[in-house]
């Protein structure tokens, strides 16, 4: 069995009570709770895990499952400018995003089907997401935001990668403006 490195229950103000769990040796997160469905994504065939990943890869090796149907993750390259970072996944035709911000460090944005939903916030341990007034979240986009914001939080960057970033958004930032 998987060693398990974070167990985590967050109380989320529209949701409820969120267990969110992480298993670093197996390469999978499970968030569940009575007020959301289950979803868990893992890494597959024997796709190897590295630390700047919290849930090992961003590579397409990836299973996602919503409420036990399969949905389809597909995260971002990362390695470069912060959009690069974010992750998209498909479920019963809707399209979700999740998108890192540049301040406060760690926080990510979710949007469905291109409408903002709110903030999560994942630097280590989960934080309760901060939704939108009137954007009219649910509770499988409570799921799949807590899911995707654990699986591929930004707090495992190594040092020179953040450097790098940083450079890299300045650069973009005096050529654009």
């Amino acid at each position: 069995m998987a060693r398990v490195s974070a167990t985590c229950l967050v109380d989320d103000p529209r949701f409820g009570t969120v267990g969110v769990t992480l298993y670093p040796g197996a390469g999978s997160v499970r968030v569940e709770g009575a007020g959301i469905p289950t979803v868990t994504i893992r890494r597959t065939g024997g796709t190897r895990g590295n630390g700047r990943v919290p849930v090992g890869t961003r590579r397409r090796r990836l299973a996602m499952t919503v409420g036990g149907e399969p949905a389809v993750l597909s995260p971002g390259p990362g390695r470069g400018p912060l959009r690069w970072y974010g992750v998209r996944v498909v479920h019963r035709g809707v399209d979700y995003r999740l998108t890192p911000r540049r301040r406060p460090r760690g926080r990510s944005s979710l949007a469905r089907d291109d409408r903002p939903l709110g903030h999560f916030r994942s630097d280590g341990r989960p934080a309760p997401a901060e939704w939108r007034d009137g954007a009219g979240a649910e509770a499988v986009d409570a799921a799949v935001g807590y899911a995707a914001a654990v699986a591929f939080g930004r707090w495992k960057l190594p040092w020179w990668a953040r450097w790098g970033e940083r450079l890299w958004n300045l650069v973009g930032e005096l050529l654009s403006g």
